[in-house]
């Protein structure tokens, strides 16, 4: 039942193909190895279908699928093209996501960084490999408090940013939506967890509609939290001088257009709150859209 819902959560987004991002060649940064695929297991060319019973219209929905070519990955040595470990997983579809390879060769961390999937907290987005043999995975939840901190394209979900590499004592660091710092060592261990600089640890970052209700007075009804203890649905009542408001988002989002015109429309905007004041958000920060769902996911074990 449970994966019947998340299917269906899944397809509720709305995704279409856009481009995959392909890529059969990761190397060392001494470029001395390189990881690549050594052996193809071909596809069937099979079409396969499902059906799922919509008790709604009392009829069945048909989806169908094939399996792709996959792949065994070999770790070669650049200078004399040898193998030297293959790592036999072909469910990982490394070409899809990011490999970086320590300079000695020993270690492999994939990092999911650009998935096809949706975000819950079970899926794995994280392997390390100490030569062919996988030593640690490391799942989604096990990163992010909040699914609703991801961001989607039209068919893959993003939840950091994309620049990893080994440094000399063999650890790298992942910036995630939530604006952490997480640095793990080779063997898949968390070294560390820092905030950003940007973003104090009582800071709250949400998504939220505004709504002025009266002079120098807005209400804001969350609809997820990035980051912090606000809750779903909940109502803030803040104050904010309408012309430190408009500051913040202006003329844009139908804030006061002239000085004896009151503003009756409400948004949607992500926001930040420090010291129980909106701020204005001086740094980039992801376009949070997922659906409201993912606060149902959030609450899933």
């Amino acid at each position: 039942m449970r994966i019947l819902l998340i299917i269906s959560l899944f397809c509720l987004q709305k995704m279409f193909a856009d481009q995959p991002r392909i890529r059969y060649s990761f190397k060392s940064q001494n470029l001395k190895f390189e990881l690549k695929p050594c052996d193809t297991i071909f596809s069937d060319n099979k079409i396969y279908t499902d059906s799922t019973f919509d008790k709604k219209t009392n009829t069945y929905i048909k989806s169908t699928y094939s399996y792709p070519d996959r792949y065994y990955w070999g770790l070669y040595n650049t200078e004399t093209n040898q193998k030297i470990y293959t790592i036999k997983n072909d469910t990982l579809s490394i070409q899809m996501k990011t490999a970086i390879i320590s300079n000695d060769g020993q270690n492999i961390a994939i990092i999911d960084d650009y998935s096809g999937g949706f975000a819950i907290k079970e899926l794995e987005i994280l392997t390390f490999y100490e030569r062919d043999k996988k030593i640690k995975s490391i799942k989604l939840g096990e990163i992010l408090d909040n699914m609703c901190s991801v961001t989607y394209s039209v068919s893959h979900m993003h939840w950091c940013t994309s620049n990893f590499k080994f440094n000399v004592q063999n650890e790298f660091s992942i910036n995630t939506n939530e604006f952490y710092i997480y640095t793990f060592n080779k063997n898949g261990q968390i070294v560390s967890k820092i905030s950003d600089k940007n973003i104090n640890e009582d800071d709250n970052l949400a998504v939220g509609t505004i709504k002025r209700i009266g002079r120098n007075k807005y209400s804001i009804e969350i609809i997820y939290c990035i980051r912090g203890k606000l809750i779903p649905n909940e109502i803030l009542q803040i104050e904010c001088k309408d012309r430190e408001m408009k500051k913040i988002y202006g003329k844009l989002y139908g804030f006061l257009k002239s000085k004896n015109k009151v503003m009756k429309n409400e948004f949607t905007r992500t926001f930040l709150i420090v010291k129980s004041k909106i701020q204005k958000v001086n740094f980039a920060i992801p376009i949070y859209n997922s659906n409201t769902y993912c606060n149902y996911l959030n609450n899933i074990q």
